[in-house]
Formats: C-alpha cells, structure tokens, sequence
C-alpha cells in the first residue's frame, strides 16, 4: 500500500504527487443528462458543431473552443491547444468513441461555464497564484502546497499569471486524476498500491 500516488504525465513532463487522503473532491459533481432534458436551442447549436457525424472531434472541439473564448475580450488567452482539448475528451468521453456526443458536450460546456465564474476575481484578464489557489479549492482539489507549486510552475506564463485556457486545462486534468484514481480506490480507503505497469 502506498499514502502517495505518484504520476508522471508523459506530455507535460510534470510529476504530480497527490495526498488521496488529503484531497477529496470537494465540489459538486455535473449529473449526466439524458438528451431529452437538454435545451432545444444547446441541441441545435451542437448539430450545427457536430456536422454528420453528430459528434465532436478535438479539432472540431478546439475550433470551438477558440471562437469562443475569442469572444470574451476581457481574457488573457493563448487559445486552447489540442493537447487539452484532448485532455478534455478523454475526461468526458464515456462510450469511448474519441468524440464528444450530445450529453458529453453538453456536460463539458457547463463545467467550463463554472470554469469561467470562478476565473479572475480581481478582473484582470488572468489570474495570480493567489487566485488560481482559491479557485481550485473552490473547484473541490485539495492539494499540498508542493502540488500547488508543482502546477503553478507548470501552468503560469512568464509574468507568474495563468491565463483561461491553462486554468481550464489544469482543472481538466485534476479531474481526471482524481477520478482515475477514485476508480483504482476500490476499497475507498484513500489509499491505492500500483505495479510498474499500471503507473
């Protein structure tokens, strides 16, 4: 058994170490939709996104995405990459098609309207650490500080301020950790013991 599960992402090259007994997802969790409760007017924007297939693929999702956040003059923004709108499939795709159907995409453009309440207190276009520490507690994560300072390393532009799409992306892939690792704690324990190839 081990207290602390320890990840290596291989894209980032960020090691992430989680207290599983310290940090529990605190926040409340988005319930699935059956399409029948989603809003007319969502469903016909998303066949319009969707296009034949009626589903979204990364690229069609980042080209989303992008003219959305394009919009919001008041965010400081590089645009979401592919590698989190990836990121962001693989947290929400739950029929393991690579794609987003209708409820997917639906339940991934509320969190990222949550997202964007808990973004920039001070209205400054990005967020310090001080508020990216807040948002994240309020998102449900609590982390050691040596995790916090691991992400703040990873996610701050040169000037120490994380911008929208790096928010989203480090809330994303918290996400998925916790809910990774929630999934492996069959027990409920807090604790989890891993073999070579399951890290």
């Amino acid at each position: 058994r081990v207290k602390h599960l320890r990840l290596v992402t291989g894209v980032a090259g960020l090691m992430w170490i989680v207290c599983p007994s310290r940090s529990k997802v605190l926040g409340k969790s988005l319930k699935p939709l059956h399409e029948s409760q989603i809003d007319p007017s969502f469903k016909n924007l998303f066949r319009q996104l969707a296009g034949a297939d009626m589903e979204i693929s990364v690229t069609e999702l980042q080209t989303i995405l992008n003219r959305i956040i394009s919009k919001h003059k008041d965010l400081k923004t590089d645009g979401f990459s592919q590698e989190a709108c990836r990121s962001m499939i693989n947290l929400m795709d739950t029929d393991g098609t690579g794609k987003l159907g209708l409820t997917e995409f639906h339940v991934l453009w509320e969190k990222i309207k949550r997202y964007l309440v808990r973004f920039d207190v001070d209205k400054s276009g990005t967020m310090s650490s001080y508020e990216m520490r807040m948002a994240l507690e309020s998102a449900g994560f609590k982390l050691t500080n040596h995790l916090f300072q691991l992400i703040i390393l990873r996610y701050t532009e040169a000037d120490m301020a994380v911008d929208f799409d790096n928010f989203v992306t480090c809330l994303v892939r918290l996400e998925t950790m916790f809910k990774t690792f929630k999934n492996l704690d069959t027990d409920g324990d807090g604790q989890i013991s891993l073999n070579f190839v399951q890290v």
